[in-house]
């Protein structure tokens, strides 16, 4: 496969606090990107966006555009799990899906 992943003007709030700025970054297909940077500016909360993680963050919001082969990954018909195994990412502490095994797609 030869996909393609965009994010576009992505912010994210957590309740009333804006946590992430309208962060736009394009992913070229078939390269490792990493993201790099001090604690606390935002890597692993725009990770999170990239495979709608945040879903399970209770107050989360997140705006913007995030595209995969040019489909609006947060559409509400979007399927999460289909998608998640589609893209994959790597934090630096686990974080582990608080659904089954079967659900996350193993």
């Amino acid at each position: 496969m030869n996909e393609h992943l965009l994010a576009r003007n992505v912010s994210v709030y957590y309740g009333q606090n804006k946590a992430l700025h309208e962060v736009s970054l394009n992913f070229e297909p078939r390269r490792v990107t990493a993201l790099i940077g001090p604690s606390g500016c935002g890597k692993s909360t725009f990770l999170r966006c990239l495979n709608r993680m945040n879903d399970l963050v209770p107050g989360a919001r997140v705006e913007g555009e995030i595209l995969l082969d040019g489909q609006d990954v947060n559409r509400p018909d979007t399927d999460v799990d289909s998608f998640r195994c589609r893209v994959g990412m790597a934090l630096p502490k686990p974080h582990p899906i608080p659904t089954t095994l079967s659900q996350n797609g193993a």
